[in-house]
């Protein structure tokens, strides 16, 4: 089941990204959490009533922003990842649709493509250690 997440889903929702992002500078943070349930869009993706991802969008006044997508790893590899974007992408207000990721990811380069993001920008030294590419669905 997917749906939009409220702010009783706040501790699942860091569990997944301590899980996911353990070794990123940039993973977010309980706060972070807080402020995004509040101000911006996440859906969730529960199976047997465990929340296994989320996807966080930023609105901004002309498109959404894709600004932390995850699915615990248990969970990857069974299409989970495209239920998500896609009912996501078709329960926002908007046509056009941005996001950065690591150029080393290639799965998710992968999954972007397949819903029509493009890749329009190199963007160096994104990440620590690493370019990324901002990708653009219009």
């Amino acid at each position: 089941m997917i749906q939009v997440a409220t702010i009783k889903d706040i501790k699942p929702l860091f569990s997944i990204e301590q899980e996911v992002f353990k070794q990123e500078v940039f993973a977010l943070s309980l706060n972070s959490f807080r402020y995004h349930l509040k101000r911006n869009t996440i859906f969730k993706l529960e199976i047997d009533k465990k929340i296994v991802g989320y996807c966080l969008w930023l609105k901004r006044k002309e498109y959404y922003r894709l600004y932390s997508f995850a699915i615990l790893q248990e969970f990857q590899g069974r299409g989970f990842a495209s239920q998500l974007l896609e009912f996501s992408i078709n329960n926002l207000n908007k046509s056009k649709f941005e996001l950065e990721v690591r150029v080393s990811n290639k799965n998710a380069i992968k999954l972007y493509e397949k819903f029509g993001f493009k890749i329009v920008k190199t963007l160096e030294n994104y990440y620590e250690n690493e370019d990324g590419y901002k990708m653009v669905r219009v």
